[in-house]
């Protein structure tokens, strides 16, 4: 199969929650010379997006979502292993990144967190619920220059108001930068909330990154 092919073959395998055939495929690309952002864009994320739509549409429950995101993991750990030692780049800042409490989605933080690492970022992941004050102390903790919120469901996205509202508290808001995304966020909600930057794909996080950062 040509690499066009493959990546197809696993995006339909982690649709298809075909922990084997994802498995088997991820080796095949490896075998090629692969771009591991073609992989994500067309692939990985192109099939986080499906499976998103099919939760919404509860075509999906949580026992699929979770069997795609440990799918999506293993596949993402993989390829970042076998990474060329010239693809890894020297550390351009760090972040904390979590799914905000109350919040147990986390397929897109996932992603931004493998590429956030790929693109050189020194990256926390918190994993997902997590408590605002643990964020922030982590945060503080590590120097983290960003934090990366995810909410997904709209009943969530007052955690990442409350982040905010906890750095500026401790002194901390003119330090770390903020960024924000999940189906629920919007640039509106950006905006009122004070954050530093709304994204809509993993592409728009490293973006933003990279951005306050000041670094290509």
């Amino acid at each position: 199969m040509s690499i066009d092919e493959l990546i197809i073959t696993l995006k339909d395998a982690i649709v298809g929650l075909d922990e084997d055939l994802a498995e088997k495929t991820t080796e095949e690309i490896i075998a090629t010379n692969f771009d591991i952002n073609e992989i994500i864009e067309k692939g990985i994320t192109e099939a986080a997006r499906i499976i998103g739509e099919k939760f919404e549409s509860m075509e999906y429950f949580l026992g699929e979502l979770l069997i795609a995101e440990e799918i999506i993991t293993k596949s993402l750990n993989r390829f970042i292993f076998v990474l060329p030692a010239g693809d890894r780049i020297e550390k351009k800042g760090t972040v904390v990144i979590a799914t905000v409490y109350g919040d147990i989605h986390d397929i897109g933080k996932n992603l931004l967190s493998q590429m956030l690492k790929i693109h050189g970022f020194e990256v926390h992941d918190l994993g997902r619920d997590v408590p605002s004050i643990q964020v922030v102390n982590k945060a503080m903790e590590t120097g983290a220059d960003i934090i990366a919120l995810s909410s997904l469901m709209s009943t969530t996205m007052p955690s990442q108001k409350e982040v905010i509202e906890m750095l500026t508290e401790f002194g901390n808001r003119e330090k770390i930068k903020i960024i924000i995304g999940g189906g629920s966020t919007s640039p509106e909600w950006n905006e009122s909330i004070e954050a530093d930057g709304w994204g809509e794909t993993v592409w728009d996080g490293v973006a933003m990154a990279k951005a306050i950062m000041g670094v290509e």
